[in-house]
């Protein structure tokens, strides 16, 4: 038979989460917290923390959605502290909550669920096999907000689990791969953003599974480059600066047009797209073609980088401040060195084969 909660523990903890939540850091606060923190002492509570994350939608608005999140993020640190110890049914109903409402209506509710799956999968690895193809299938799912959900846990995944997946008896990437790139093409954005982004965190391990699906990646990844969406097209320009780190060869013959692109790329209107363009100047300065291909760019280049070392008034402002603040305050030897930006993420090389 179904777990099912007693209606007056419930409520009694949806109200302390509410509370948590309203009273400011006093002792009511404090004493709130305690009783919650109590709470983990009963067998059933990390049940019905899954059940108000997964089924208590209340009114829909902020409010409840903030309630529920907060019943999942510390459900999370219960995992992260003592999930070996939570009984088989516990582990079994929270898996099976997860995956009934990953699709929520709420983003903040599938963001949660997205974090609390890898939270589990990093601490269950080998004991929740039916993960991946539950996921996989659900990308198939009709409803968008499924496959958005789903994609959402997918890339936390691969951020957290990325070296155990290319290390992985059965080669679980040889179907991930292949369905990644197939949603480059999706009408939606985010699921546009999020297909690549699981991609690329491969990039620099250089799996067989990439390896034997190169030529597709790369015809999906150009396609994308003109993509409206920023957070494509941060990824795209993330993706080309890790291929040229460890695979220049292939990029070769679209150097040139790579070149122009991140020309333009780099003056990107977008901080986040701009910032991701820079990496690829540093990587490519690196390469021993660049003395060759860059000489022809450079009188374009050049005041391109110097315009982007401008402070703007912002950061004048910023700047000043932190002067006037600490003028009399020594530097210390990190506070004059220059700082580069360094947002490519991925797995190193020699995580996996080839």
């Amino acid at each position: 038979m179904p777990w099912e909660p007693k209606q007056e523990g419930l409520a009694q903890i949806v109200d302390l989460l509410r509370q948590s939540q309203k009273t400011e850091r006093n002792e009511e606060h404090r004493q709130i917290r305690q009783k919650l923190e109590s709470l983990k002492h009963f067998p059933d509570f990390n049940n019905y923390l899954i059940f108000i994350l997964a089924k208590c939608p209340g009114d829909g608005g902020d409010a409840a959605n903030a309630t529920r999140s907060l019943a999942g993020l510390i459900l999370k640190t219960h995992v992260k502290g003592y999930y070996e110890g939570f009984p088989p049914e516990v582990k079994a109903f929270i898996k099976s909550e997860c995956l009934q409402c990953i699709g929520d209506p709420a983003p903040l509710i599938r963001a949660t669920i997205g974090i609390l799956i890898t939270t589990i999968y990093t601490r269950d690895l080998h004991h929740w096999p039916e993960l991946l193809p539950a996921l996989v299938q659900r990308l198939e799912a009709p409803d968008v907000l499924v496959v958005e959900g789903t994609f959402g846990a997918l890339h936390k995944i691969c951020e957290d689990s990325g070296h155990a997946l290319v290390q992985m008896e059965g080669n679980p990437l040889a179907v991930l791969i292949p369905k990644f790139l197939k949603f480059f093409s999706h009408d939606d954005p985010k699921i546009r953003a999020r297909a690549l982004a699981c991609v690329n965190q491969f990039i620099m391990a250089r799996p067989p599974a990439l390896a034997d699906n190169i030529n597709h990646f790369l015809e999906g990844l150009f396609a994308l480059a003109t993509d409206h969406n920023v957070e494509v097209r941060k990824n795209v320009c993330q993706a080309l600066v890790m291929l040229l780190e460890v695979n220049v060869d292939i990029l070769q013959p679209q150097l040139p047009n790579i070149i122009e692109y991140m020309l333009m790329s780099t003056q990107h209107t977008e901080e986040r797209v701009a910032l991701e363009a820079c990496e690829f100047w540093l990587a490519f300065a690196e390469q021993p073609i660049a003395r060759t291909l860059l000489a022809g760019y450079l009188d374009r280049l050049l005041p391109v980088l110097i315009n982007g070392m401008r402070y703007s008034e912002v950061d004048l402002m910023m700047l000043k401040g932190s002067v006037e603040n600490d003028a009399h305050v020594p530097d210390r030897e990190e506070d004059i060195q220059p700082r580069f930006h360094k947002a490519r993420g991925g797995i190193a090389a020699g995580a996996g084969a080839g």
